[in-house]
């Protein structure tokens, strides 16, 4: 079994493609949450997610994009010169889209080649979990004894966009792939970062892609002055 592990798409279509193009032979994809906002092409993103079964969890930012389409009329009564990604998005996404993304669940649990998994966008906003006493609750607070921890137990994590794997005991880690689409401000890498688990065994991987499409898709849009200075950071 081959498993694709990627977090933090944020309407990264070209991030999206070129992974799948180098990792043909993964057998399953899961996702860690926030498909949308901050880039160019959600709808894009859903339609591949869809399209390649991927496996979700919800983040933060898919949940800001619900609450635009719903409550603030999709982000079309803002003007242009306040434009926000979201906005941006939010007016591309309609009904079916909007829909999907409320239907994915906060977290999920699975067993793969003998490990046990929980997966969840975030754990508290931008802390991680720093004992194994907290691991244990928080282990033991998802799976409700649904799932029995056979060999390693496994926690996915996205949302802070950095690539790392953390072990509490031998048996007990928690992982996060980074962001397929861009980094926090401190790391100069400009790849899409992901990890791959085949038959147990984590990869931590990064991928050079060409980002042109999407600076020259942002330079289009008439984006608030500190949204696109992002996009250049991100894109550029």
């Amino acid at each position: 079994m081959k498993a694709l592990i990627i977090s933090d798409i944020h309407s990264n279509i070209y991030a999206l493609e070129a992974i799948r193009k180098a990792e043909p032979d993964c057998d399953v994809i899961y996702c860690a949450g926030d498909l949308v906002d901050y880039g160019p092409f959600p709808r894009e993103v859903i339609e591949w997610v869809h399209k390649n079964e991927v496996i979700c969890v919800r983040g933060n930012h898919d949940d800001i994009m619900i609450d635009i389409y719903r409550n603030n009329n999709g982000g079309h009564d803002i003007e242009e010169g306040q434009l926000k990604w979201a906005h941006h998005n939010a007016r591309l996404l309609g009904e079916a889209e909007i829909s999907f993304l409320e239907s994915i669940p906060d977290y999920r649990i699975f067993e793969m080649d003998g490990c046990s998994y929980t997966m969840q966008h975030l754990y508290d906003n931008y802390l991680t979990i720093d004992s194994l006493p907290k691991y244990d609750a928080f282990w033991a607070e998802r799976n409700d004894g649904t799932i029995k921890a056979a060999g390693e137990r496994r926690i996915i994590f996205g949302h802070t966009h950095r690539s790392c794997i953390h072990f509490l005991s031998d048996t007990s880690l928690w992982l996060n792939p980074g962001s397929v689409s861009y980094r926090r401000r401190d790391d100069p890498s400009k790849e899409a970062h992901y990890f791959t688990i085949t038959d147990g065994k984590i990869a931590m991987k990064s991928l050079v892609y060409d980002r042109a499409p999407l600076l020259e898709a942002a330079q289009k849009l008439q984006l608030t002055e500190d949204d696109l200075k992002t996009a250049y950071f991100f894109f550029g």
